[in-house]
């Protein structure tokens, strides 16, 4: 077991020529908690902290696929092996080499699901025995067991010029997190939607836009620089993978113009969040009325840089 502030080097950093190291803040490290595979990295470590914190949001069975620290693909279900297939599902060719999150147990059904594809880790709170003996078979993969670990109340980030610290967003996302500013309601089923795209939105670097439907995510938008370049390429990967299928989308930021609402709107889709505060909020609101959008302010914005 590693001691608490002890010093763990790791193989390099983001890249070979990197060293790097991981300074254990708790009585048992993530180490502790590894039953196979390689050894884990330091790019592991980032991507299995960006999808616990992701993965924290939700009590309902939930998968969440990473890849590079954004979720891929994430999706709520009855079932652990359903809400897998459906993260999976959501962008089978991002999900390739990626991290897969679940938080209920994984029993021998979705591992042979899992075996069936390239993933570089599985976390889960716990695994039956006969599902670890069928992932070992695949020497690499790394299998961590990881319980419920304790939300962080100050977050920080290292800068040239120090480290900045600030207070973690522990808002909750529910129905009191949106406000209807247009002149539609929606359902009780795609509002269900809006608060589990909204749920994702708060982990994906801004510009963030997630496109969901049925607690499955169909296309993410994430780390472009402006908001309509976004929703483009969240509108693309639902067009590819899902056709003419209804959605709900939910957005970190305002929509600053009518043109993201266009796009939207051209797509089929009939709900939509973001936060309030543009000089335009009128006019966007004004346009869901006229084209009958069900538009939702959200308390807070939910930016990630």
């Amino acid at each position: 077991m590693n001691k608490k502030n002890s010093k763990i080097r790791l193989r390099y950093g983001e890249n070979p020529n990197q060293n790097a190291y991981l300074i254990n803040n708790s009585k048992k490290s993530v180490f502790d908690y590894q039953i196979s595979g390689k050894k884990i990295s330091y790019n592991n470590l980032i991507d299995i902290d960006s999808g616990l914190r992701c993965l924290n949001e939700f009590k309902e069975p939930t998968s969440i696929i990473i890849k590079h620290t954004n979720p891929c693909g994430v999706a709520s279900a009855k079932k652990i092996e359903s809400a897998f297939l459906k993260s999976y599902q959501g962008d089978p060719k991002s999900a390739f080499g990626g991290i897969i999150l679940v938080n209920k147990r994984i029993n021998l059904h979705l591992a042979k699901k899992i075996f069936k594809n390239f993933f570089e880790m599985v976390v889960a709170p716990s695994f039956d025995e006969n599902a670890i003996s069928l992932l070992k078979q695949k020497k690499n993969l790394i299998l961590l067991r990881i319980p419920d670990i304790k939300k962080q109340k100050i977050e920080y980030k290292s800068t040239l010029f120090g480290d900045l610290y600030q207070t973690k967003d522990l808002t909750p996302i529910n129905k009191n997190f949106i406000n209807l500013v247009s002149n539609l309601n929606t359902s009780s089923n795609l509002m269900e939607d809006l608060i589990f795209s909204l749920k994702v939105a708060k982990h994906l670097k801004s510009n963030a836009v997630v496109l969901t439907r049925n607690k499955q995510t169909i296309g993410l938008g994430q780390g472009q620089t402006n908001r309509v370049d976004a929703l483009n390429y969240a509108i693309k990967n639902k067009n590819l993978y899902f056709k003419k299928k209804k959605f709900v989308c939910a957005s970190d930021g305002f929509f600053p113009f009518t043109d993201s609402l266009k796009i939207l709107n051209k797509n089929g889709c009939r709900v939509i969040a973001q936060p309030g505060g543009s000089i335009n909020d009128k006019q966007i609101i004004l346009f869901s009325i006229k084209n009958k959008i069900s538009l939702y302010f959200i308390k807070n914005r939910l930016f990630k840089h």
